[in-house]
């Protein structure tokens, strides 16, 4: 559902002239999207939904694991570019979403090249590692 509600957002930002096109990839083991900048940049995101709970927090891993690999689950810190964590089961509204910067966001602590599963989500833009609300402030940031 959240892939959903974020490709709207995608349709949108092609339509108002922000975004010049984009990708939905339902491919195991591919990022969700492939964003497309006015400036002719790729940008890969992985859509993900907030989880319930008392804190506003988020899962980074994948729904398999490949036999013999440990790791298999956890997402390399490389595999895509952008997280998009819709947090309309908090808020009620299925349209807003935080966003983050894979490379900035922490690693796992046995697999230094994988991110780390559980992710806060603060309220705030001021975070470290940053949450953006809006997705065109990550793609100033990107680029």
């Amino acid at each position: 559902m959240a892939e959903v509600h974020f490709e709207r957002k995608l349709k949108v930002g092609s339509q108002e002239g922000w975004l010049l096109s984009y990708e939905s990839h339902d491919i195991d083991g591919m990022h969700d999207f492939t964003v497309t900048t006015m400036a002719g940049q790729p940008i890969r995101v992985e859509v993900k939904t907030i989880r319930n709970g008392s804190s506003p927090r988020v899962e980074i891993q994948k729904t398999r694991n490949a036999k013999g690999d440990p790791s298999s689950r956890f997402y390399a810190a490389d595999q895509f570019d952008v997280i998009a964590v819709c947090v309309g089961r908090r808020t009620g509204d299925w349209s807003q979403f935080r966003y983050a910067l894979a490379r900035d966001l922490p690693r796992h602590v046995s697999y230094p090249g994988k991110l780390k599963i559980m992710h806060e989500i603060p309220d705030d833009d001021a975070s470290a590692p940053r949450w953006f609300s809006k997705f065109q402030e990550v793609i100033d940031e990107v680029f």
